[in-house]
């Protein structure tokens, strides 16, 4: 056991499960508010236009998430005092202020938990060199260095670690040509990464560790099934470790959500090329929801997960526009902040499992939270592989079921006027419009509402995917770099899987709210309408709805049939 260590806290705002926490005699907690993370930055992303260095802006940080990510801060704060100790606040740059901060506090070792994402990572690397460089002069021996992962249900260490067994647990039946090792990994990356050492315990992300990582979701849910064992949950904290001394060092105290997305709103640059108008509109909505400041965000979002595992799993319609209610699990943003572990949603539904089955009520009815585990595992460790390839406008790798296809995507420039409708629910397309609503109002939007939106996007405006994705980053208060770009490839067409996924929104709109609940909730001028055709399609009863696409687009086949022949969609 080590005699101090300095945590800090990235995506990992728990005390449960963190394993980060289970070998040091006494034990600091920091937590950084990054300044890039609220300062407009270029995102890299060309706007078009007949300037080649102009770039579309955003932040890293939207304040639905910030507004989530502050009750998380203070309820870690408000738990290490329960304990004894407090947690460490600074508002700057982590490459700075943890080294002198570790200086200061003269621990031996520093730790955290790696996340998914190419300029998290690059970070980290950095942060590793400066440690390791010895910048901190007249200490009388360099710090250990401790990362982990503690993001993803299963851990990298615990998955295959070369491309013949990526390949031979994927397709078991498939023949084999015996091929010569590769000289060099296939992964092009361009930043130098840290190798283990006797001294350091650090995991390897860097892409190259994850090179055969199959592309195909199932394969790789396969081989993760078959190797990678889901580990133990890591034993509680002592009280008796935490650093009770915390009083006597100079921290900041935790900013105001009004502070923290003032940047948003003062910036030089137009956000994603958007109005002032619509950024102050989504600053503000997040800015009038409540903020608990006060309360255990662990305790409490356990509870919830205990009372929806055991009551509302097995029968939540999960494919429903509208969620709200018992309908959805919510776990988003808590696994997005790491107030809940994978882990600790796995064991829970594991233990509740084993007791349906000394029951007549079946398993398998919850059974769909661990496989959604396991595929936001595949986002998260492909982000891990692809580095900064994830953000390529044409897809992150080509496969055999999907060679080097290039699609045409209007840039900035050229699709400005339907990005816009798009970002401000104005397409005249209801199920798209009152998801675009509620997620400005929100923060949060069904996933099925999420696939919607972006198969206009995509598949009928044809608008750079990435623009869609940043906006979602901006808005949603649950985002998370890996699962954000990865479901919009995934649904884009640029993913590793080849599926061509053409969502048609009036059809969908039909079968998931059918009743038209949702479009009523979120759509001011149809809130009193009650025919449910007039909900499905506004534009063949009033003439100021014309939809921004082809309306015949919107609709499947067999529903084109029945509009033909009843003048209806509802049946």
């Amino acid at each position: 056991m080590i005699a101090s260590l300095l945590i800090w806290h990235r995506r990992d705002l728990r005390l449960a499960d963190n394993e980060l926490y289970s070998n040091a005699a006494k034990i600091y907690s920091l937590f950084v508010f990054d300044t890039a993370d609220y300062t407009p930055r270029s995102t890299g992303i060309s706007a078009g236009g007949d300037r080649g260095d102009d770039y579309v802006y955003n932040v890293n940080n939207g304040p639905h998430f910030t507004r989530r990510l502050l009750e998380a801060v203070h309820s870690l704060r408000n738990n290490l005092r329960d304990l004894g100790g407090d947690l460490i606040v600074r508002h700057g740059n982590p490459l700075e202020i943890i080294p002198s901060l570790a200086k200061e506090l003269q621990v031996e070792e520093v730790a955290w938990s790696e996340v998914p994402g190419y300029y998290e990572w690059v970070q980290s690397e950095k942060l590793k060199q400066i440690l390791m460089d010895g910048a901190d002069e007249g200490y009388a021996h360099r710090r250990k260095i401790c990362t982990s992962v503690t993001t993803t249900l299963m851990h990298p260490d615990d998955l295959p670690k070369d491309q013949p067994t990526w390949e031979r647990l994927a397709r078991p039946k498939e023949k084999r040509k015996k091929q010569k090792p590769a000289a060099t990994a296939s992964v092009a990356h361009e930043e130098r990464y840290t190798t283990h050492t006797s001294f350091n315990s650090i995991v390897d992300i860097s892409p190259p560790r994850f090179v055969g990582m199959p592309s195909i979701m199932g394969d790789f849910r396969r081989v993760a099934r078959t190797v990678a064992p889901i580990r133990e949950l890591s034993e509680p904290i002592h009280s008796q470790c935490i650093a009770n001394d915390v009083s006597d060092i100079n921290t900041d105290g935790i900013p105001t959500l009004e502070e923290l997305t003032q940047p948003l709103l003062d910036s030089q640059h137009p956000i994603l090329g958007l109005s002032k108008e619509l950024i102050h509109k989504l600053v503000q909505s997040a800015r009038a929801l409540p903020r608990e400041y006060n309360s255990n965000v662990e305790e409490i979002e356990h509870l919830q997960l205990k009372l929806f595992v055991r009551h509302h799993a097995a029968t939540a319609e999960r494919n429903l526009c509208d969620v709200s209610g018992s309908h959805s699990s919510k776990l988003s943003v808590p696994l997005a902040l790491g107030t809940l572990s994978p882990r600790q949603i796995y064991r829970y539904v594991k233990s509740e499992q084993e007791q349906l089955g000394n029951t007549t009520t079946s398993p398998d009815g919850i059974a769909w939270i661990i496989n959604h585990l396991e595929i936001r595992d595949y986002f998260l460790f492909e982000s891990f592989l692809n580095g900064k390839a994830a953000y390529n406008l044409q897809g992150r790798r080509p496969t055999a079921h999907k060679p080097n296809v290039q699609r045409e995507w209007l840039s900035l420039h050229d699709g400005q006027d339907a990005f816009t409708r798009w970002t401000s629910g104005k397409t005249n397309l209801p199920l798209v419009d009152a998801g675009m609503n509620e997620l400005i109002a929100t923060g949060y939007i069904s996933n099925r509402i999420r696939q919607n939106i972006v198969s206009v996007l995509t598949k009928d405006l044809t608008i750079d995917w990435r623009l869609g994705a940043e906006w979602f980053q901006l808005a949603l208060e649950d985002h998370d770099v890996a699962a954000n770009y990865g479901n919009w490839q995934y649904f884009a067409g640029v993913g590793g899987d080849p599926k061509n996924r053409h969502f048609r929104t009036v059809s969908q709109a039909w079968r998931y709210d059918a009743r038209g609940v949702f479009v009523r909730k979120w759509i001011d001028r149809l809130k009193d309408e009650d025919d449910i055709e007039v909900l499905l399609r506004p534009w063949a009863f009033r003439d100021e709805w014309a939809p921004i696409v082809p309306p015949e687009s919107q609709l499947t086949w067999q529903d084109k049939e029945r509009l033909e022949s009843t003048g209806k969609v509802s049946s």
